[in-house]
């Protein structure tokens, strides 16, 4: 899930690998900017999505995110788009993840690298399982 039905219903996968995070998203040309690329705002979306959930499966807790910061590297053509979440730190309050955008139909041409930092929530609520 990406945490919302607007985004649930892009064709997507989302998986472990190791203690990653990866969140993949096939191209598709209704997500493409004027420029024929994935639109950033995509692009971001993979990576806040990708970062909270790296740091919500660390705590085991549900988050919100605080603050991303993203540097848009190159232009995403082909797809599929990759995210991978690595976390970088976690404690009682809050967690960091570096997360790096690929496309991987363009011999994983890295697109973006980002910071996304969450807060953890109050309670219990954390019930996203990431396989």
């Amino acid at each position: 899930m990406l945490g919302c039905t607007l985004l649930d219903e892009l064709p997507h996968r989302q998986m472990r690998d190791g203690d990653d995070i990866v969140v993949e998203i096939d191209m598709r040309d209704d997500l493409r900017g004027p420029a024929g690329s994935l639109h950033g705002g995509i692009v971001a979306m993979l990576i806040d999505c990708a970062g909270a959930s790296c740091v919500a499966a660390a705590g085991e807790r549900s988050v919100a995110t605080l603050q991303t910061s993203v540097e848009y590297l190159a232009a995403a053509r082909v797809g599929p788009i990759r995210a991978v979440a690595s976390l970088l730190r976690a404690s009682k309050a809050f967690g960091v993840a570096e997360v790096k955008v690929f496309d991987v139909g363009k011999d994983h041409r890295l697109v973006a690298a980002a910071h996304v930092t969450v807060s953890y929530l109050e309670g219990k609520g954390f019930d996203r399982k990431v396989e």
